[in-house]
């Protein structure tokens, strides 16, 4: 029996080994265009959510006050970094300012002149306060607290405990 020489298919199986290597790089980079697309996707889906929970407490504390004028009836939180080099990721700073505006869904409906008296309280409340998120320990300070007519506004900054 006769062997075929191996000279013959040689460049055949050259080609082949090229396209298999070049089918293996391309499915890599596709996934990987994939994979990000799936994350953008992902992470504006949790900032809908989050802004769709918030637009509904909004609603909720609204028609709670609706024919109430002097009463707080809605709280808001800004989270500012401390400094340029400590910046916190948007998804950790939502997280922590949907925390703390949990703590003070009990000023909504409160008369303003009493959350005006009492705003060394609220601030005792946050300040110094320990969350944990992803793994990660951070510590909350009030920056300032400002009561305009029915809407509460806390500017606070959040700085990673290093342990």
């Amino acid at each position: 029996m006769r062997v075929p020489p191996f000279a013959r298919y040689q460049r055949l199986l050259a080609s082949f080994g090229i396209f298999l290597s070049g089918a293996i790089v391309g499915s890599a980079v596709y996934m990987s265009i994939h994979q990000h697309t799936y994350n953008e996707l992902y992470i504006q889906l949790h900032k809908y959510i989050e802004e769709n929970a918030d637009l509904r407490a909004d609603i909720d504390s609204l028609n709670k006050t609706k024919n109430k004028q002097t009463l707080v009836s809605v709280v808001n939180v800004h989270l500012v970094p401390k400094s340029e080099a400590e910046l916190i990721s948007e998804d950790i700073q939502k997280e922590i300012e949907g925390d703390v505006k949990s703590e003070l869904k009990l000023v909504i409906g409160q008369k303003a002149t009493f959350v005006r008296d009492s705003q060394p309280l609220y601030e005792r409340i946050i300040t110094q306060r320990t969350y944990f998120l992803h793994d990660k320990k951070y510590i909350v300070e009030v920056k300032s607290i400002v009561l305009i007519q029915t809407e509460l506004t806390i500017w606070i900054t959040a700085q990673e405990k290093k342990t």
